[in-house]
C-alpha cells in the first residue's frame, strides 16, 4: 500500500494501463515462440495444440533429414560471411561518419540506412536483376552480399552509437603521447568499440542466418538456405519437424543473446 500513497488516481490508473500494455505486448512477442517449441515435442505426426505427449523424435528427424542439414550448413556459411563483411564494411563506415573530417558525413550516414529501409523483397529482386546484368548467377555468395547490403546498417548504427559516446579526449591524449593515428585506433578506439562490434556481429549473424525476404531471390538451386528450405517444406507437410527446426533456431538466437549478455553485457553496448 505504500506504493499508492501520495499518488493521484490518474497516476495510478495511467501506470496500471502502461503495465498492462507492456505485459500484453510481451505475451504477443513470446507466446508464438513458446507455442512452436511446445508443438515440436508432440508425439502426433501433425501440427496441433496442445500436444498429446512428449517426444524428441522430431529433433532427431531434423538431423537425419539430409536437405535440412545441408540447408543449415548453407545458412551457417551465409551467416558467418555476412558477419565478416558487415564488420569489415560497417566499422570503418561508422568511424568515417562520426570521426570523419569531410563534407558529407551526414549524407553518408543516411545513405547507409537506405538499403535497410527498402523492403527485403525489393532489394532481393534488385540484386537478382543487377547480378543477371553483369553475368552473376544466384549463388551462396550473391546471397551473402545481398544480405550484407540489407543489414550492414545494423552494424554501422550499433558502432556509431557507441562511438558517439566515447570521449575524443582519449584519442587526443594518445596523440599527445606521440601515438600515430593507427596506434591510437588500435590501442584506444578499437578496445572501447569492441562491445558494440561484438553485439553488432551477433545481430548480423542471426539476421544473415535467418533471412528469407532477400535470400529467396538470390540463393542458388543447390545451396538453399534454411529459411527457404523451411518454406518449401511447410508447403508439403504438416509434420512437427518444421516446429523442431524452428525450435533449434529459437535456441540458437537465445544462446547468441546470452553469450553477448554474459560476456560484455547488453547494457554496455551503448555506454
Amino acid at each position: 500500500m505504500k506504493w499508492f500513497r501520495g499518488r493521484s488516481l490518474v497516476d495510478v490508473v495511467g501506470i496500471g494501463l502502461v503495465l498492462a500494455v507492456a505485459v500484453f505486448s510481451l505475451v504477443l512477442l513470446v507466446a508464438p515462440s513458446i507455442i512452436v517449441v511446445v508443438i515440436s515435442f508432440d508425439t502426433r505426426a501433425y501440427v496441433t495444440f496442445p500436444p498429446a505427449g512428449f517426444t524428441l523424435r522430431w529433433y532427431k528427424a531434423v538431423f537425419e533429414h539430409g536437405e535440412l542439414v545441408e540447408a543449415m550448413l548453407n545458412s551457417l556459411q551465409v551467416g558467418l560471411t555476412v558477419t565478416v563483411l558487415c564488420i569489415v564494411l560497417g566499422v570503418p563506415t561508422a568511424l568515417a561518419c562520426v570521426r570523419g573530417r569531410f563534407r558529407g558525413t551526414t549524407a553518408l550516414s543516411v545513405f547507409v540506412l537506405v538499403p535497410h529501409m527498402v523492403p527485403g523483397i525489393v532489394l532481393g529482386v534488385a540484386v537478382l536483376f543487377a547480378g543477371a546484368l553483369v553475368g552473376v548467377s544466384p549463388s551462396i555468395w550473391l546471397q551473402s552480399i545481398s544480405i550484407t547490403v540489407f543489414i550492414v546498417a545494423v552494424m554501422v548504427r550499433t558502432v556509431q552509437s557507441r562511438l558517439m559516446r566515447l570521449d575524443p579526449a582519449l584519442e587526443e591524449a594518445a596523440a599527445n603521447l606521440r601515438a600515430t593515428p593507427f596506434q591510437s585506433l588500435r590501442t584506444v578506439t578499437f578496445p572501447l568499440l569492441m562491445p558494440a562490434i561484438l553485439a553488432g556481429a551477433v545481430f548480423t549473424f542471426v539476421e544473415g542466418f535467418d533471412n528469407l525476404s532477400v535470400a529467396i531471390f538470390t540463393h542458388g538451386f543447390r545451396d538453399r538456405p534454411l529459411p527457404v528450405e523451411l518454406l518449401a517444406l511447410v508447403q508439403y507437410t504438416s509434420s512437427p519437424i518444421v516446429a523442431a527446426v524452428s525450435g533449434v533456431q529459437i535456441v540458437l538466437a537465445i544462446a547468441a543473446l546470452v553469450v553477448v549478455s554474459t560476456s560484455i553485457g547488453l547494457d554496455k553496448v551503448n555506454e
